[in-house]
């Protein structure tokens, strides 16, 4: 179970992955996950990490999991230092969008692959990048869409990220996040406002949809997200916190944001 250093309580949606083994989950929305580890293993770097709080990179030893006993680990809320900065009134310039959305393609992502258990998906991950070339922007809106929904009900998460300092053309660190509740089986649109959070880029940045829970009895069947191929590109990863991969297509992500002319 992740909990909150300390407040003492339960951290939903927080990342947990093996280093370079393609082994990751999330936690649900009350803190507890599970993941499965062998004895060889024990050697390899655990990494735990939540917007907001600080990460946590260690062997996998140092936690002591068994079969049988539940574990408790605390993480610690990171404070963040702001640069400073000048409030000006601002306007805006005009309106643009990233991505693309189609409902339906001969392609597709799978949050869920044929014939495998939920639990064993939980942090796959895909997205866009979105480059404000020289401009500054406000992020609007975030849709998606699922082009096939076996499960039901399902939690997803929209992430932004920032360019990585070191790995050029990677995600870096993470600026914000919002969950999302798929309720229904079967395609749709969805779109994620986040007006309200007043998300301004400069930089180069990336959008992305990441499957971080489910609920009820199903954990089998697909989950895509359609992927028009093969032209353009998009980044994914297979597992929590795993490495970043560019894959050819173009998937179902739509941002909209505002060009801001700030005065």
């Amino acid at each position: 179970m992740i909990i909150d250093r300390d407040t003492q309580m339960p951290i939903p949606y927080t990342n947990i992955g093996i280093k370079n083994k393609f082994i990751g989950t999330v936690s649900d929305h009350q803190g507890y996950f599970s993941i499965e580890l062998s004895e060889s293993t024990n050697s390899d770097t655990i990494e735990i990490s939540r917007i907001g709080y600080e990460k946590i990179k260690a062997p996998i030893a140092a936690f002591g999991f068994s079969d049988s006993e539940p574990i408790i680990i605390s993480i610690k809320q990171n404070m963040i230092d702001l640069n400073e900065f000048t409030v000006n009134e601002d306007y805006i310039e005009g309106q643009k969008s990233f991505g693309i959305l189609p409902l339906k393609s001969r392609f597709a992502f799978a949050f869920n692959p044929m014939k495998s258990d939920a639990r064993a998906n939980l942090g796959r991950e895909l997205g866009i990048e979105i480059d404000p070339d020289g401009k500054e922007m406000r992020v609007n809106e975030v849709s998606f869409a699922i082009q096939s929904n076996q499960i039901g009900h399902i939690t997803y998460r929209v992430n932004i990220y920032k360019e990585d300092a070191i790995l050029k053309d990677k995600p870096g660190e993470k600026v914000s996040e919002k969950i999302y509740e798929v309720t229904e089986k079967g395609n749709g649109v969805h779109s994620v406002s986040l007006k309200s959070e007043n998300i301004i880029l400069s930089e180069k940045s990336w959008v992305t949809i990441e499957f971080v829970d489910f609920h009820g009895e199903n954990v089998r069947g697909i989950v895509t997200l359609p992927v028009k191929f093969p032209l353009g590109k998009y980044l994914s990863r297979e597992s929590s916190l795993g490495e970043w991969n560019s894959v050819m297509g173009r998937p179902s992500i739509k941002v909209d944001v505002e060009i801001m002319d700030f005065r």
